[in-house]
């Protein structure tokens, strides 16, 4: 079988894009295994199966383990710059729906402004197993790695949870990432940000993808990072999120919707030869 897909790539979180329809639903994790794989398939943190419902593009994810997220911020920003840019959607706003919910994006310049959402913050909605009932999980003390480590979770579409660092290390993403991400706290695993708050304006994060592994940028990671920042007393309600590959700029007003913004890129496009 061959399958026609688009490479593209927001700050280094690469993904590969391909319309839905050619490929039976019970093999597009399988798909998504082997297509992602770095070495013998394209490669990619994941792919994305896109369709035309209405005025409205259904989008399935999958992560490069083939498992399937609810969301991905910079996911949603590719394609938008896919569909946009190739002139399949001939407006500057489109709708994109996946299994979380519908989410506009608009595009300004060369970056595209996403409408996130209010995030969840009740430990049901993320969600997360807690010893005693909160309205919200933040500085909360988790045991991991035979040590207590202060996390903060939300869902902003998928579940993340935040830990503060005095400086981010490449050994302490690898060590603690795999354990929070499966952690028993979390019965869905969850995506992690580690932060270094730099001001009130700006945060440094890293990144531990569920599903992937560490990352170079996230989309609702960087949201996550924001919102734990934000209730954390550490930043104000706009922040600039630094990555290894640039920057994000997200806001969340008072009691609002998290607004994420920043740039995406179509990088290739080929056919790939399963078999």
């Amino acid at each position: 079988m061959t399958i026609e897909f688009i490479k593209t790539q927001a700050l280094g979180n690469d993904f590969i894009l391909t319309k839905r329809g050619t490929i039976p639903e019970s093999e597009l994790s399988g798909l998504a295994q082997k297509i992602c794989d770095r070495h013998f398939g394209v490669g990619a943190d994941g792919l994305i199966y896109w369709s035309l419902s209405g005025d409205i593009y259904d989008l399935r994810i999958f992560n490069c383990d083939g498992s399937e997220p609810e969301c991905s911020g910079n996911g949603l920003r590719c394609t938008a710059a896919y569909l946009i840019e190739s002139g399949q959607w001939p407006k500057p706003r489109i709708q994109l729906r996946t299994v979380s919910g519908i989410y506009t994006l608009t595009r300004i310049g060369d970056e595209y402004e996403a409408d996130m959402g209010v995030p969840g913050l009740r430990p049901d909605v993320i969600p997360m197993i807690v010893k005693t009932p909160m309205d919200q999980v933040v500085d909360y003390p988790l045991e991991v790695d035979g040590r207590t480590v202060r996390i903060s979770a939300c869902s902003t579409g998928n579940p993340h949870c935040s830990l503060f660092l005095p400086e981010l290390a490449e050994e302490t993403v690898h060590r603690l990432g795999p354990k929070l991400e499966r952690h028993p706290a979390f019965p869905n695993r969850t995506n992690v940000e580690f932060i270094r708050v730099i001001n009130d304006r700006e945060i440094q994060v890293e990144f531990w993808e569920r599903g992937v592994g560490p990352t170079f940028a996230s989309g609702t990671g960087s949201c996550g990072a924001t919102v734990a920042s934000i209730l954390n007393g550490k930043t104000g309600r706009a922040v600039t999120v630094h990555t290894k590959a640039g920057r994000l700029q997200v806001e969340w007003p008072e009691n609002g919707r998290l607004k994420l913004t920043s740039t995406a890129t179509v990088v290739a496009e080929g056919r790939y030869r399963e078999g």
